[in-house]
């Protein structure tokens, strides 16, 4: 419900990817809510759509889990199979190289374009991992994973998920 909240709260609108889409940044960004009984003096009216005829992160779908505008298939999905999904991986899905997720879609939105990097430490790639081999990986223990990614949302994929996905992984 975050993405629904945030567009009857005017935070954005739900692009054809299905995230929400600020116009002055794009879509990397997290979505939080807060809740309360008082009345507000003010709020924001919805975004209007802003996506018009683009098409782009439709046809850069690596799995076409974008079956229509606004519409994920999360069975197609990348992100799915690499986060959340906790069997196997589909045959008919290629995770085109990704470990953790998958960003495509974000990545070809001319929104995004705007979007200002993070100078947070704490977003940026960990040193024991950044531009490793398929090999290197490899060799990472669970005990090992477990330290590296403590504070990760890459935990949430478990050793067991990482390391199927490093079996489809392919440099």
């Amino acid at each position: 419900m975050d993405k629904a909240w945030a567009v009857r709260a005017g935070i954005g609108w739900m692009g054809k990817h299905t995230n929400i889409i600020i116009p002055e940044s794009g879509s990397y960004f997290f979505l939080c809510e807060i809740i309360t009984d008082l009345e507000l003096d003010s709020y924001d009216e919805p975004i209007a759509d802003l996506c018009g005829n683009c098409r782009a992160c439709i046809n850069a779908c690596p799995t076409q889990a974008i079956i229509e505008p606004y519409k994920l298939d999360s069975n197609l999905c990348i992100s799915y199979h690499t986060i959340e999904n906790r069997g196997e991986i589909p045959e008919h899905i290629d995770l085109d190289g990704w470990i953790f997720g998958c960003d495509v879609c974000q990545d070809i939105c001319p929104f995004n374009r705007k979007a200002i990097p993070t100078n947070d430490k704490s977003f940026q790639p960990k040193e024991i991992i950044f531009n490793k081999t398929k090999d290197e990986l490899d060799k990472i223990s669970e005990e090992k994973f477990n330290e590296i990614f403590s504070d990760s949302p890459i935990k949430r994929t478990k050793f067991s998920g990482w390391r199927r996905n490093l079996e489809q992984f392919t440099e």
